[in-house]
């Protein structure tokens, strides 16, 4: 496999960091992933963008998050793949010592990783999840996607523990987001997610905003707004989004069905004008790069 490693495209066994990286000793740092279709990058504008926001509240100086589009395409390239998934990592960099507080100016590490990915004419109906619920555990800044995503992966054990692929969150009643995605959910006929800047925020994710975007081309009518935890055993169809699935549906919920244990008509028609659109954009892209290299 190649990485790309600050600014090179180097052999995985030649990629190094230093120990004194403070992603490795603190889990310093922000990172993004985007899923790519024959060269395309679904939501790769969004993807930069929330990178970008994710640098600032880190406070993370040096990085240009408008270059994700460029170093996850030659990295895909250097591997020969045509559908991938791309993830980006950003650390605040290496000191020369252990310390909390950065004693010098640093320069930030950037490692990008790229695996085979499905193509999309593969993905034909949302995958069936099972989900518990639990209490949100994980830091406040949930909007940020840090690297630091040890109570994230301690709330995906349990619920793995408990035969389940999600966990649900919720503080004080209320439902915030999965431990790796969006959630959502359909009540007599209206799709209801939560809002991405209550107290505490959520994570922007860019499969929900194109949830979103498909619930309003199709004509469902939705609401965001707070969603009480008690709510979500009466929903109709629950479901959790992601850039590497788009929409999936919870079959199972805490070990009960929800609905009737499949997958609902909501669910799949959000999925399959999902699964177009981003056909739509991949056949104008290269349509476009066409038209540029005749000219």
């Amino acid at each position: 496999m190649k990485i790309y490693l600050n600014g090179s495209i180097v052999d995985e066994r030649d990629a190094h960091i230093s120990v004194f990286d403070r992603g490795f000793l603190f889990g310093d740092g922000v990172y993004e992933l985007v899923r790519y279709f024959e060269g395309f990058g679904v939501g790769e504008d969004a993807h930069a963008q929330r990178l970008a926001r994710s640098l600032e509240l880190a406070k993370i100086r040096g990085f240009d998050a408008m270059q994700l589009g460029a170093i996850a395409r030659a990295t895909i390239a250097a591997n020969e793949l045509a559908d991938a998934i791309v993830y980006l990592q950003v650390t605040r960099g290496a000191g020369t010592m252990r310390s909390h507080v950065p004693n010098e100016p640093l320069t930030p590490t950037v490692v990008a990783i790229a695996t085979p990915g499905e193509p999309l004419a593969s993905l034909v109906a949302p995958s069936q999840v099972s989900a518990v619920t639990a209490e949100d555990l994980r830091w406040k800044l949930c909007e940020i996607k840090t690297i630091s995503l040890m109570g994230n992966i301690l709330h995906l054990l349990d619920a793995d523990a408990h035969g389940a692929n999600e966990a649900i969150l919720h503080r004080d009643g209320f439902v915030g987001e999965g431990a790796y995605s969006n959630m959502a959910l359909v009540s007599r006929g209206v799709l209801v997610t939560t809002p991405i800047a209550e107290d505490p925020p959520i994570l922007h994710g860019t499969a929900r905003a194109d949830l979103l975007v498909a619930a309003r081309a199709l004509g469902i009518p939705f609401e965001v707004r707070r969603v009480r935890l008690d709510e979500l055993a009466s929903a109709d169809e629950l479901m959790i989004t992601s850039s590497r699935r788009f929409v999936s549906a919870v079959a199972t919920l805490n070990g009960r069905v929800v609905g009737n244990g499949q997958c609902g008509p909501t669910t799949r028609k959000l999925f399959e004008s999902m699964r177009d659109s981003i056909a739509h954009d991949m056949q104008h892209t290269a349509t476009a790069r066409a038209h540029a290299r005749a000219h």
